[in-house]
């Protein structure tokens, strides 16, 4: 992997994992810059402690690291988080892709690539969707992450910049750090707790944290990718309740609840045709997955009596 490569916001969940890879991949320097950063975890990662928003640091580091390619992590990944603090969803996953953008363009940057989300299609008329359906986002989340990807094109567009967008969907896979349903459910049934299923036939794209990664590593040094949104998924829709089901079969005494709701069910999962051609990969099907992830934080726990996996 050539090019010296800057990751923002690389101390988070997806972030960290990107970084961790890129250390064993890369034959270039990978500067993280993080707000949150700590020290270098390998020999060829450089962690700089910096604000997004403070652009006469952001660009003077990327000019000092000569950074050609950007993957950048930062946002505020909730819905709900994003729906009580829309001023910080805002800035964190609009604002500060423009500063990015920005300090890109100064420092002719090459190569961008970026996470957008399946919220961007909304509540969509069909469960199966590619990325030629027009997005319709029904959340303060998805339309920020939309008019992100908007200006990611206008920068493209007007400035040369090669982009990536890789709309990914629902991510599992370390339970320490996300908070999906999954890992929802596994923290329920470690504590004996029921699991409460709203609705439940809805289905969902899950797609394991290493898949998601391996996106980002197949994205760079790939003009195949340039100037391209990409859904990042299974390609497999699985409901609600059959996760729940998933839980119980492998924590046994478990007890699931199901609660009907009131505004109804919609589902969504990718077709994703085109991250197999463009890309060149395959994810691993849910059903495969999740209950060896299962496993993997039923025995952590139990070994280390917490949790964590």
């Amino acid at each position: 992997m050539s090019g010296n490569i800057l990751v923002t916001g690389g101390a988070g969940f997806i972030g960290s994992c990107i970084v961790d890879t890129l250390s064993k991949m890369s034959n270039s320097p990978v500067t993280v810059y993080d707000i949150n950063a700590k020290e270098d975890r390998a020999e060829n990662i450089i962690s700089i402690a910096g604000d997004i928003f403070d652009s006469d640091k952001l660009l003077s580091v990327m000019r000092e690291k000569e950074i050609s390619k950007v993957i950048h992590m930062v946002g505020l990944a909730s819905i709900p988080d994003c729906r009580k603090k829309p001023d910080l969803s805002f800035r964190l996953n609009v604002a500060s892709v423009h500063n990015m953008l920005e300090a890109m363009r100064i420092a002719d940057a090459e190569h961008l690539v970026f996470p957008s989300t399946a919220a961007v299609y909304g509540d969509v008329a069909k469960p199966k969707v590619d990325e030629l359906i027009e997005p319709r986002p029904t959340s303060i989340y998805g339309c920020h992450k939309l008019a992100a990807e908007l200006l990611i094109h206008g920068y493209a567009e007007d400035y040369g910049i090669d982009t990536t967008v890789l709309r990914i969907f629902n991510v599992y896979g370390d339970f320490l750090k996300e908070q999906g349903v999954i890992s929802h459910f596994i923290r329920g049934a470690l504590e004996g707790k029921p699991l409460i299923v709203n609705g439940g036939g809805q289905l969902r794209d899950f797609v394991h944290l290493n898949n998601v990664v391996e996106a980002f590593m197949k994205s760079l040094d790939n003009p195949s990718a340039y100037r391209e949104i990409i859904n990042v998924g299974s390609g497999v829709g699985l409901s609600i309740s059959e996760v729940a089901g998933i839980v119980r079969e492998i924590f046994s005494n478990t007890e699931v609840t199901v609660k009907l709701l009131k505004n109804g069910e919609y589902s969504i999962y990718a077709d994703v045709s085109k991250m197999k051609r463009l890309l060149g990969f395959e994810t691993i099907d849910p059903r495969v997955g999740i209950p060896v992830f299962i496993e993997e934080c039923k025995r952590n726990h139990v070994s280390v009596g917490k949790d964590n996996c």
